[in-house]
């Protein structure tokens, strides 16, 4: 809650959210603690949860990296962010993918 009202600030104002990896962090933790039933057994299906979830976030980054270079090219000059807040951008989305991926598979299988 505390880095939604601290983004929110930054937003606000107008600048670009310093706190975005205190999000992705709490998106894994709670993913963790859902998974952790999961992952206890270590099994083939906790396996599976694992190599499906990173596989499939490879493609979801590389969608995601796609449309981050069609927004940020400077000759079309969309949105302008400096090297920090774009590699802050992408690891955030990165952490935050995979375990949501995690969190589908484990319910699907």
């Amino acid at each position: 809650m505390n880095a939604l009202f601290v983004n929110w600030a930054y937003i606000s104002s107008g600048k670009f959210p310093e706190s975005l990896m205190l999000i992705s962090i709490t998106i894994m933790s709670f993913c963790l603690a859902y998974l952790s039933d999961h992952f206890a057994a270590k099994d083939e299906r906790a396996q599976k949860i694992r190599e499906r979830g990173v596989y499939v976030s490879y493609f979801w980054m590389l969608g995601i990296l796609f449309f981050l270079l069609l927004i940020i090219n400077p000759y079309l000059g969309v949105l302008n962010i400096s090297a920090y807040h774009l590699l802050s951008l992408i690891g955030s989305l990165y952490i935050s993918v995979v375990f949501l991926n995690m969190v589908y598979y484990a319910r699907k299988y």
